[in-house]
């Protein structure tokens, strides 16, 4: 059974084109979310025993928490509740029993959150505004293509009650807002089906967005052929170095990668310049106030954009990686390991007389890089466990070939081993010994499971059983 992935896709509200009717009903249906979400997160704290979230990590009863904030009339399974403790509808008269029942799933997840993150929840004002999610499955929203439509090509319509309750109306209106679609976005919708939405209110910009959360559910990658392990080594200088492992026991030449981006490289220094100069400036005593507020609005806007820039950079990459994992695993029964550098910026302390070190490893974004990798790859299909990230350490200094510690590197990418005499490029040294080092917790294993450094998930080793042809790389 194929595994469910979710994903977002953010899509702009032209809010240019639309009326002040309806910007005053988004602000009107967004404040009234916030104060509802906030009178269920303060009903949960103060009701915890009755809720049976007090110890631990258990869930809110959601049943008892309808007992205590919402009215019945009607008798089904449980009598009906003319009065309530907390009464949200007499509250609230303006919104429906469902749109009270969805923001009541978001203040559930709030404590949910606030349990996982802290040892004894606390109730927390929330003072931005977080509109509730809106289902897709209960009909609360229908998104329409108008292709002759002048104004906007997709046009979104949520619930309005507002008005439902003084027209005497069972039936809710819709309120019909304009999406600045592109064909990108229009791509991305079709990738999945649409399970929910929510809508953001952005201040600074003043901008509406709408989040579609889709749900994918891509087909289980599976194979029949000889098993392979590609070990992957990420670097600075170079982007990756790739290594392939198959029982051949025998790496060819086109099994080895180098993945490097000179454009990404330039850029990086360009930005590091253009922000060292302002720097400069704002370091001098004798500018005044205005010329420094200038400069530190000028500094702000240039790092947003560096950083968007970044990723951009590392989505292309991570493409590109994908797209060669996927053609490799046609050929074999494919299992990716990447080397995870665990606590390497703490050795890179200030005043450790390694400045520029320093910097570009505190620069260095491999947790994104191994995150995007796993996401993009789970789209296809790939399970967690085909996709670990296991600790790196001593793989450069340790000799591919015999193993042996008595290595040496005379510059950053030689590697010599003065046991055996095996020269090579350092990163394709430390990518074998990662894919190998997957080998060898299968085969000579010394716990019953492998654990993920991203994830932290642990996966038994019957999941690996055919890695037993590649014992020869031990």
């Amino acid at each position: 059974m194929s595994r469910e992935v979710r994903t977002t896709v953010k899509v702009k509200i032209k809010s240019v084109v639309i009326t002040s009717r309806k910007r005053r009903r988004l602000q009107q249906i967004t404040g009234r979310d916030t104060r509802i979400i906030n009178h269920y997160v303060k009903t949960i704290y103060h009701n915890k025993d009755k809720l049976g979230s007090k110890h631990g990590k258990k869930k809110v009863n959601k049943a008892k928490l309808d007992h205590l904030t919402l009215t019945t009339s009607k008798k089904t399974l449980t009598p009906p509740r003319p009065t309530v403790r907390h009464d949200l509808k007499k509250r609230f008269p303006r919104c429906s029993q469902n749109e009270l029942q969805e923001c009541r799933e978001n203040a559930v997840a709030i404590h949910h959150s606030q349990q996982q993150t802290m040892e004894e929840p606390h109730h927390t004002y929330l003072q931005s505004k977080l509109p509730r999610t809106q289902l897709a499955h209960r009909k609360r929203f229908v998104l329409t293509c108008s292709p002759n439509n002048t104004i906007a090509r997709w046009w979104l319509g949520i619930r309005d009650s507002l008005d439902s309750k003084k027209n005497n109306t069972t039936t809710h209106a819709k309120l019909w807002l304009p999406l600045a679609c592109s064909p990108y976005h229009e791509y991305k919708l079709q990738q999945g089906k649409i399970k929910a939405l929510e809508l953001i209110y952005y201040p600074k910009q003043r901008e509406w967005w709408v989040h579609f959360i889709l749900s994918h559910s891509p087909e289980k990658y599976t194979s029949s052929r000889p098993p392979a392990v590609l070990g992957i080594d990420l670097g600075i200088n170079k982007r990756a170095v790739t290594a392939l492992l198959t029982p051949k026991g025998v790496i060819q030449r086109h099994e080895i990668r180098f993945w490097s981006d000179k454009t990404r490289k330039t850029m990086l220094n360009q930005h590091e310049q253009t922000i060292a100069k302002m720097q400069k400036k704002l370091a001098n005593p004798a500018i005044s106030t205005n010329q420094r507020q200038t400069l530190l609005r000028q500094l702000k806007s240039f790092r947003k954009k560096k950083r968007a820039e970044h990723r951009l950079t590392d989505h292309t990459y991570v493409n590109k990686l994908v797209k060669y994992i996927l053609s490799l695993g046609k050929r074999y029964d494919l299992y990716v390991v990447v080397g995870f550098p665990i606590n390497i910026r703490k050795g890179q302390f200030r005043g450790n007389q390694r400045p520029y070190t320093r910097k570009i490893v505190h620069l260095w974004n491999y947790r994104r890089v191994i995150e995007l990798l796993k996401f993009k790859l789970s789209l296809q299909g790939w399970e967690e466990h085909r996709i670990l990230a296991i600790g790196e350490s001593w793989t450069s200094s340790t000799c591919s070939r015999c193993g042996s510690y008595h290595t040496q590197r005379p510059t950053q990418p030689t590697f010599i081993c003065n046991t055996c005499g095996y020269q090579l490029n350092a990163d394709l040294n430390g990518s074998k010994n990662i894919a190998k080092r997957l080998v060898k917790y299968v085969l000579q294993p010394k716990y019953s499971t492998i654990k993920d450094l991203l994830t932290g998930k642990y996966f038994p080793l019957r999941l690996f059983r055919v890695f037993t042809v590649l014992s020869q790389w031990l």
